[in-house]
């Protein structure tokens, strides 16, 4: 290669700075995500890791999640994904870069990818989808090209080579067919970057002042709008269906619904803590001994220990919400009492497993339980004359049977193959 040749290529990689960052970015959020979680290189658990880390799941995202539409864009499926995708960055950004700000090609590249993100979200809204990747972001700098490189040829100074074009848009386009094609955000985010570079473009006509305050303007009525837009799609509904299917699963996993979907450990030993309660209540003990439910040396209940806490942590954290979204005055009770049961129930296994002095009072804590199994039981076995009691019953049902068969499967799917989703390193 001649010298001046190599002189060009070197400067180009010197104004190429955003391009470098964003792809380190990407390639280290793929390698932290795959060394935190396992998940990463299953296939029958890549679906869970990527809605956990944050792909774009329409019915996740309108419902209150936004920062899917951001974190998304730095999820890729694979490595051969990722590779495809920073190829076709590379291959436009080390000329894009040097012809345009450093500060606009970032502006460019992120409201793209977020614009794509949003049309993803709003075209795929009533089915279940999970999108990830930056090639939203890449047809926008794609788009930017384009524009610059015709204004650029009709001034007579073509900068963008066509061929850098054509890979970009091989690779790009190549990668959505090898991991299903997500045709809205290459639409959206190539439609939103010919847009921003048209604008910067006219800026080079202006001052420096003047071109930077239009570009800083646009940048944030750009923003602004794509929150709006968004905002004015929250789907309130999915958003009730998918907190209920998430406290359902939760509910699941403790053994109150579906007992055979929970660990057999589980079961006997919260028999064990009914009885031992029991027998401190009649024979007038405050302290009584729930560590005779355990037995020294149990994998199992080993296990329960460390994940149990971190489910009834989760349920406390989603009767709290639960409350929010449903305002009725008999929901929010009987999702009072499942918040009390939860709570008590981590003081219980902190006294059964860490040996922690908790005080417990025995008649509340059998009392909270014996409501909470009647809550989730719907009164098929326990039996009561009391009508507020029954009114919390049929609420606590009501919510149960909220989710729809959307919400139902994008939080089976964002579980994991095993018995518990705490599988990080």
């Amino acid at each position: 290669m001649p010298p001046f040749q190599r002189t060009s290529l070197l400067k180009r990689i010197c104004a190429s700075k955003i391009t470098l960052l964003l792809i380190a970015c990407n390639i280290a959020v793929y390698c932290a995500a795959g060394f935190l979680d396992t998940r990463a290189f299953e296939s029958l658990s890549q679906t869970s890791f990527l809605i956990a880390w944050g792909g774009n799941v329409p019915a996740l995202t309108l419902s209150g999640e936004y920062w899917r539409l951001f974190t998304s864009m730095f999820l890729h499926v694979g490595f051969l994904h990722l590779a495809i995708n920073m190829l076709a960055l590379w291959s436009l950004g080390i000329i894009l870069e040097a012809r345009m700000r450093s500060w606009v090609f970032l502006g460019v590249y992120l409201l793209s990818g977020l614009c794509g993100s949003l049309v993803t979200a709003l075209w795929h809204r009533d089915e279940f989808f999970l999108s990830c990747g930056a090639s939203g972001a890449i047809l926008g700098i794609f788009g930017a090209a384009i524009v610059y490189g015709l204004h650029d040829r009709r001034m007579g100074r073509p900068h963008i080579p066509p061929g850098n074009l054509l890979f970009s848009l091989l690779l790009t386009f190549g990668a959505g067919f090898a991991f299903d094609v997500d045709n809205a955000a290459h639409l959206g985010g190539l439609l939103a970057g010919a847009l921003l570079a048209g604008v910067a473009l006219c800026t080079e006509r202006l001052r420096p002042m003047a071109a930077a305050a239009v570009l800083a303007g646009t940048g944030v009525i750009s923003a602004a709008a794509l929150a709006l837009v968004t905002l004015d799609n929250h789907d309130r509904e999915m958003q009730q269906q998918i907190a209920a299917a998430r406290f359902e699963r939760t509910l699941g996993k403790m053994g109150l619904l579906r007992p055979a979907a929970a660990p057999a450990s589980a079961l006997m030993l919260d028999e064990c803590v009914d009885r031992v309660l029991f027998e401190a209540a009649q024979g007038g003990s405050a302290a009584p001994d729930l560590r005779r439910c355990i037995k020294p040396g149990d994998r199992e209940q080993s296990l329960l220990a460390r994940f149990m806490p971190q489910w009834y942590q989760d349920c406390l954290a989603q009767t709290v919400e639960l409350q929010q979204l449903y305002p009725d005055a008999a929901a929010r009770k009987a999702l009072a009492g499942a918040e009390q049961y939860c709570a008590m129930q981590i003081r219980i296994y902190a006294t059964i497993f860490q040996e922690q002095p908790v005080e417990l009072q025995v008649e509340q804590a059998l009392q909270t339980r014996l409501l909470m199994k009647f809550l989730v039981d719907g009164g098929r076995k326990f039996r009561t004359e009391s009508a507020p009691l029954r009114a919390q019953a049929d609420a606590m049902q009501a919510i149960l049977r909220r989710p729809g068969e959307l919400a139902s499967a994008v939080i089976s799917r964002s579980g994991c193959p095993y018995w518990s989703c705490a599988r990080s390193r």
